[in-house]
């Protein structure tokens, strides 16, 4: 009965903003039409950043919306926002996956994670996603999301070249993801990680520097900026700037960068996304109510992994807090402190929690803490052996 209440809740919100969404998918159609124009050798192709370095959209993502373009008739909307709100329970089924193990290699049962609680969280992230995915339709952030948990997943199951693989297949959607490629650090050997790593940044570059050959006004793609608007978290940081300061971007891939690695050196490598997500909010000039989508799938994650708390209350305050509250004016002055807080909180919560709610690392993973040895179980002759200093008793007659 709760799947299928669940299941109608999502249906619900998906027919609310499929009526009125599409808001930026014209982005993704001019695009993906210049990406898949090959007969303008000059402006089109792979010469697509340099003519439009608006387009702030990862390749991958342009190549997934001239696809859609090509294979549905016109209909590419719509395929996109199924395509998206499919994504969407992608990840819902990825983080009951990554939360199922995590709790078995702490030593708990699979039960811990109570369906209950997956319900309630499941049904808070619901219109985050479906917001950004149908409403707004940013088909390269749910894309870099979903990948990037999928990265984190086959961490999870020591599975590197896949791993690897998913983190490029994020940052080739988004940029912004590429903090989310520390989670490769968590794998189990050294062996592991230099094979991640490498395969990640090989398909990073696959999909990155064609463009870059090609055109060197790609670069321009890099320089572009937004607005700072009254309600970012830059703002609360006495940030002025009209736009995007120049040591902004940057800056947000260093302190995610910086938040994931002190996460995996304190064993909660299901923290990463969390820190990394909230981070970029905290510090981005912009205040687009779909960048919440990260956030929420973040939250959700560390609900389910690393609070024991009965309520995912991590999941339900992006969904009020961050999210429901933008459709509020009069608490458009909070929105910026609220970001700043989040974020600190959700450091604190992944970082400071104390040791009985650790999520456990997994065996190998990289970090600085060492976990103590497993007692070794008795063997057969040693359960046998008499104690030492006491005379083993005689048998008695007859059962010698």
């Amino acid at each position: 009965m709760g799947a299928a209440a669940a299941a109608l809740w999502c249906a619900a919100w998906f027919a609310a903003d499929v009526r009125r969404g599409g808001a930026s998918w014209h982005f993704f159609v001019l695009g993906g039409g210049v990406l898949g124009d090959l007969d303008d050798g000059s402006r089109a192709g792979l010469h697509v950043y340099a003519e439009h370095p608006l387009l702030q959209i990862g390749p991958l993502a342009l190549a997934a919306a001239w696809g859609l373009a090509r294979v549905t008739d016109g209909r590419s909307l719509l395929a996109a926002q199924v395509v998206g709100a499919g994504l969407g329970a992608v990840v819902l089924l990825l983080v009951r996956r990554v939360a199922l193990r995590a709790t078995t290699s702490a030593g708990r049962i699979p039960e811990a994670v109570s369906k209950e609680k997956f319900l309630v969280a499941a049904a808070c992230f619901a219109p985050v996603w479906l917001y950004a995915a149908v409403s707004s339709v940013h088909l390269d952030d749910v894309l870099a999301l979903a990948f990037g948990l999928s990265a984190l997943a086959l961490v999870q199951s020591g599975r590197p070249v896949l791993a690897g693989l998913a983190v490029a297949a994020a940052v080739d959607s988004k940029p912004w993801a590429l903090p989310l490629a520390v989670v490769l650090l968590a794998l189990a050997s050294q062996r592991a990680r230099f094979v991640g790593e490498g395969v990640a940044a090989v398909g990073v570059l696959a999909g990155w520097l064609p463009f870059f050959l090609a055109d060197p006004r790609t670069v321009r793609a890099l320089h572009y900026t937004i607005v700072n608007t009254a309600m970012s978290g830059l703002r609360v940081l006495h940030v002025t700037s009209a736009r995007t300061p120049p040591w902004d971007r940057p800056l947000q891939a260093l302190v995610g960068v910086a938040l994931g690695l002190a996460a995996l050196r304190r064993g909660r490598l299901t923290g990463v996304p969390l820190l990394v997500m909230a981070s970029r909010l905290a510090l981005d000039p912009g205040t687009n109510r779909y960048y919440t989508a990260g956030v929420a799938a973040g939250a959700l994650l560390w609900d389910l992994t690393g609070s024991r708390r009965r309520w995912p209350w991590w999941t339900l305050s992006v969904l009020l807090v961050l999210h429901l509250a933008r459709w509020v004016p009069a608490l458009n002055p909070v929105h910026g402190p609220a970001l700043v807080l989040f974020a600190v909180l959700a450091a604190a919560s992944v970082l400071w929690v104390p040791r009985s709610r650790r999520v456990i690392r997994p065996a190998g993973s990289w970090s600085t803490r060492s976990s103590p040895a497993p007692r070794a179980a008795p063997t057969a002759v040693a359960r046998r052996a008499p104690a030492r200093g006491r005379p083993r008793r005689a048998a008695p007659p007859g059962r010698r």
